[in-house]
């Protein structure tokens, strides 16, 4: 093994540890966000990436404290619907 493999290897642990670092921070720093400034009873609605690039939706309900994540927006409907037009 040459040094540029051993090195090359021990970047890419680091730079995936960094990303993962990241979304860590990311995530708390969107729940600081929500809790400060979103302090109400309505069903929070957002839309997130996975790491291969697909995007999903994601819905949170701060009254019951119930959250799910979707595929389709007509899913997210749905799942709305159903928890608040039963």
């Amino acid at each position: 093994m040459n040094y540029l493999q051993l090195f090359g290897s021990k970047i890419m642990r680091a730079s995936s540890i960094l990303t993962s670092l990241w979304e860590v921070i990311g995530k708390a720093f969107q729940s600081l966000i929500q809790v400060t400034f979103y302090q109400n009873d309505e069903v929070k609605v957002w839309q997130r990436t996975d790491r291969q690039g697909n995007a999903y939706w994601c819905v949170y309900d701060p009254k019951t404290g119930h959250s799910a994540n979707f595929g389709s927006e007509e899913e997210v409907m749905n799942w709305i619907e159903s928890h608040y037009y039963l």
